[in-house]
């Protein structure tokens, strides 16, 4: 993927070089059929991987998450530990210029609950239903900034499903309370004020959309220029209704001039079998969404210093419609072309084909 979206040999050097020396020997041993399953991909890998692209720039980049938890074997003492994850923040904090992990630490302390006895942590696991407390990301960049730096991003999600059952509250619930009980964040008005628009608009939905929570994620910079994101997961597929959530029931301003961008972007990689399709799935366990296992539409809200409202994203899954992958790329470059982040080179069905 580094290759394909044209990275600099050396940078893939540099970061290949950090994969194969801290992340591999932290991922344990090959994988069976009775191997622990990892919380991040569908079925059960421990990878995403994605090219990220743009419409103010050509320049495709590549990002992946990754999950390093001790589950081959697993760590029968403390199934939610994170010392691999510790482990490899370490090595990343030595090499990564702006590096600081003063939110880490403290979303750390409320989300995972490594500290409780080994008896009550495999309690939560099986309440749960999986076994990751924390997935890193990185954001991998273009150039290199000194001789011996990563050229990476990094990044790190927490669940909180662990600690919502620990307390006996939501996920949501349990995000916000971990989002203002950050150190000085009263310092960041506007990340509380984007913090209460989003309640807002959950609190005049069931009671349940406050389970559809996935992750809350940061940066590992300072707070002034940290990112806080909250991930949701959403049961439905009727287009209003999936835009309705994006925009948070209008309270966001300045998208109208994006809805019809994604409506396309869902029609052309669905092969036009989204508009026929949708709409007959029943929004009816938010719970059960939040787990990766299933396909649901994935909207996730960044919070942020300098702005006053929740910036949103939307993560679409046209496999649920699609005939086939094929149809899904075809879609999506001709998205590409329309709207005009095609660089006029290689199709995305092309690269993803030379990658796999």
């Amino acid at each position: 993927m580094l290759h394909e979206a044209r990275y600099s040999e050396e940078v893939q050097r540099r970061f290949l070089s950090y994969y194969r020396d801290t992340i591999c020997p932290r991922l344990g041993e090959r994988p069976n059929d009775s191997s622990i399953k990892s919380g991040v991909g569908r079925d059960g890998n421990p990878f995403e991987y994605s090219f990220e692209l743009k419409g103010s720039t050509k320049n495709q980049a590549v990002r992946f998450v990754v999950d390093v938890s001790e589950l081959r074997p697993v760590n029968r003492s403390s199934p939610l530990g994170v010392a691999h994850s510790e482990q490899a923040i370490d090595s990343l904090s030595q090499r990564t210029p702006g590096f600081d992990d003063t939110w880490y630490r403290a979303l750390s302390r409320w989300f995972v609950q490594s500290d409780l006895p080994g008896q009550e942590q495999e309690a939560l696991v099986a309440e749960v239903g999986y076994q990751t407390s924390v997935i890193l990301g990185f954001d991998v960049h273009k150039t290199v900034s000194s001789p011996y730096s990563l050229p990476v991003l990094g990044k790190v999600y927490f669940s909180p499903c662990f600690v919502a059952a620990a307390k006996g509250i939501s996920r949501w619930q349990a995000a916000r309370l971990g989002v203002r009980q950050l150190p000085n964040i009263t310092s960041y008005p506007k990340i509380l004020q984007s913090l209460e628009i989003i309640d807002d608009y959950l609190s005049a939905k069931p009671k349940d959309w406050e389970e559809g929570l996935r992750y809350v994620a940061t940066d590992f910079v300072n707070p002034e220029e940290a990112r806080l994101k909250v991930y949701m997961r959403y049961a439905g597929d009727s287009f209003d209704d999936i835009w309705d959530y994006y925009s948070l029931g209008g309270r966001i301003p300045g998208l109208e001039d994006d809805k019809e961008k994604f409506r396309d972007l869902m029609e052309l990689t669905s092969g036009g079998e989204h508009n026929t399709r949708s709409g007959k799935r029943e929004v009816s366990d938010q719970r059960s969404v939040a787990k990766v296992a299933k396909k649901a539409t994935a909207i996730y809200f960044s919070l942020s210093a300098g702005n006053a409202y929740p910036a949103p994203k939307i993560c679409i899954y046209p496999a649920n419609y699609a005939k086939n992958d094929e149809v899904i790329a075809r879609g999506l470059d001709e998205w590409l072309r329309k709207y005009g982040w095609s660089d006029g080179g290689k199709t995305m069905e092309e690269q993803v084909k030379r990658v796999l």
